[in-house]
């Protein structure tokens, strides 16, 4: 014992005495190896055995048929999520409530300021500053157009405009006045949008000023007998009032949004009462595969539509929800039952709204984000590719794949980059959409089935999550589905090697799936293959088959097959 105490002794004294400052650095560095992930540890977001199976799977099937998949917040048994559980004033919060539609979603924003909340609507125009509107002014813009389409006694109202705050005012006003709306696609050749406009039988059409030839209209519609032009600040000293004659529906009647607004000023915001006289109307949206091409008429019901609603805002945990401190910024057009129902989400969350022209698919965030910080973004799947694209080829530097690694190992563990000492060390001045890096969330994207959209593969997103420094919902989209058909989970952060699509999460509580097949083997087994079949209260006519091959892999989640 004496002589290894002897050898140790020695040892320890041969060691000391080579010592240098080398040496000092070479074992500073491997014990800040060591100590950094000790000391600086994070839990995941959300426990992984929540990700390994996000979805309830019926315990029988049908022949030919997969097993019915729902969201594990609407077990088997127990009846889809319908609507808002709206509760009248006074009410105590353990009541039920009712579905409610659009019409309660405005009087929830609108009595947001009453009752403390801070939420506000804003129409973002370039660099200027946003334009900030208050609820009892748009709730009296609201009466005024309601009033004005119901007088002229046309049902059908078509909106052509780009995203604006009329274009929710019109909206609201064919809820509130029973009234049919139509949401027309912005941006369409002249010729394809008279056809559009005739094949769903337009008696009125709010359309931004001269985006429209009259002549054109009254020769290619016969069903239009009124037109409201929306005005630019730029254009506003024009007269649009002019409307040519045709032979077969006389001469148009043409009125300017401004102009209504001033002869109406005395007109009360007392919004009209929720009775039984004024049914809200249905929405029609239509459905394209690419601009200028035929498009496909779908009518959703106020029940569809908040249906659809009430499965987004509980789609998100409850500490990640749309709340008072966010301001959602649509990137993408309202024609999109998606885009449009996390907009109404966002009002009746007493989120702030801003809102700008430049939305739609494939549009550059930054750009559309220009003058504010949101929190919450609500894009396509184009829009987030070319932002994939732009950011990844011109990002080669050392420092930048380190960085981008290490963030990489932090999504493969379970969190959110950004939150340790070395992200905040190297984190980058400014944000890659424009936006402060604090501000920014939560990017709701989403895809359209059937379309031939560009999609976004697992690797893409990762590399998303890295470079706006938020995390992304993936959403797949249909036409005869309000809202989305499913939607990732926000803290599913993991990456595989399989080339092509991610998933998209599971199913959202308004709906239920399930994949058909001619060959039973294929449907069955724990990762079916099929055609995607939807039913549910936020699907048009009940139930739709996509007419897209999907399958529900290992973890419970739908995929392209």
């Amino acid at each position: 014992m004496g002589n290894l105490i002897e050898q140790l002794d020695a040892l320890i004294a041969d060691t000391f005495s080579a010592w240098n400052l080398y040496t000092t650095l070479i074992a500073l560095a491997l014990f800040a190896f060591v100590a950094y992930p000790l000391i600086f540890w994070l839990e995941p977001d959300t426990h992984p055995l929540l990700l390994a199976r996000q979805a309830a799977a019926s315990p029988v099937r049908q022949p030919h048929e997969s097993a019915v998949y729902r969201s594990t917040e609407v077990p088997h048994g127990y009846g889809l999520k319908t609507g808002l559980s709206v509760r009248a004033p006074g009410a105590p919060k353990w009541t039920a409530g009712k579905d409610g539609d659009l019409r309660d979603i405005w009087r929830e924003a609108a009595n947001s300021s009453s009752s403390g909340a801070t939420a506000k609507i804003l129409s973002v125009r370039g660099k200027d500053a946003p334009i900030e509107h208050d609820f009892a002014t748009l709730s009296k813009l609201i009466n005024i157009v309601g009033s004005h389409l119901q007088k002229s006694g046309l049902q059908r109202v078509a909106i052509y405009t780009p995203n604006s705050i009329e274009y929710l005012v019109t909206i609201f006003a064919c809820s509130f006045y029973g009234l049919t709306p139509i949401l027309i696609p912005y941006n369409q050749d002249h010729d394809t949008a008279c056809k559009l406009l005739e094949d769903t039988q337009t008696q009125c059409l709010v359309a931004t000023a001269g985006a429209l030839p009259l002549v054109a209209l009254t020769k290619s519609v016969p069903s239009l007998r009124q037109v409201l032009w929306v005005t630019d600040p730029a254009n506003k000293h024009m007269d649009w009032q002019g409307a040519p004659e045709n032979e077969t529906n006389g001469k148009l009647a043409v009125s300017v949004w401004d102009n209504i607004v001033q002869e109406s000023s005395s007109t009360s915001s007392e919004l009209p009462k929720g009775d039984d006289s004024l049914v809200p109307g249905n929405l029609i949206f239509l459905w394209q595969k690419s601009p200028n091409s035929p498009a496909k008429s779908v009518e959703f019901t106020q029940k569809n539509m908040v249906a659809a609603i009430a499965a987004l805002i509980s789609a998100l945990p409850l500490r990640q929800r749309l709340g008072p401190s966010d301001l959602v910024l649509p990137a993408d057009s309202f024609s999109h039952s998606y885009v449009l129902s996390l907009t109404m989400a966002a009002l009746f969350s007493h989120s702030s709204l801003a809102i700008n022209s430049v939305a739609g698919a494939g549009v550059d965030i930054a750009l559309a984000s220009r003058g504010v910080a949101p929190t919450i973004i609500i894009a396509s799947s184009e829009t987030l590719s070319k932002l994939h694209q732009t950011h990844t080829s011109g990002a080669s530097s050392a420092i930048h794949r380190f960085v981008h690694s290490h963030h990489g190992r932090a999504l493969d563990a379970g969190r959110m980059p950004g939150e340790d000492l070395l992200s905040r060390l190297f984190a980058p001045k400014g944000s890659a959409i424009g936006t402060s890096p604090e501000k920014l969330r939560l990017i709701l994207a989403s895809e359209r089935a059937n379309t031939g959209a560009q999609t976004l593969s697992s690797a893409a997103l990762r590399d998303l999550r890295i470079i706006t420094r938020s995390r992304i919902c993936y959403a797949l989209t249909a036409s005869s589905v309000a809202g989305a058909v499913a939607q990732t989970n926000i803290y599913d952060y993991r990456h595989n090697d399989r080339p092509g699509h991610s998933h998209f999460g599971a199913p959202l509580s308004s709906v239920e799936i399930k994949l058909v097949d001619k060959d039973d083997n294929k449907v069955d087994g724990s990762t079916p293959t099929g055609e995607i079949v939807v039913s549910g209260p936020a699907v048009a006519g009940g139930d739709s088959n996509l007419g897209v091959r999907g399958i529900f892999r290992e973890d419970c989640t739908l995929g392209y097959a």
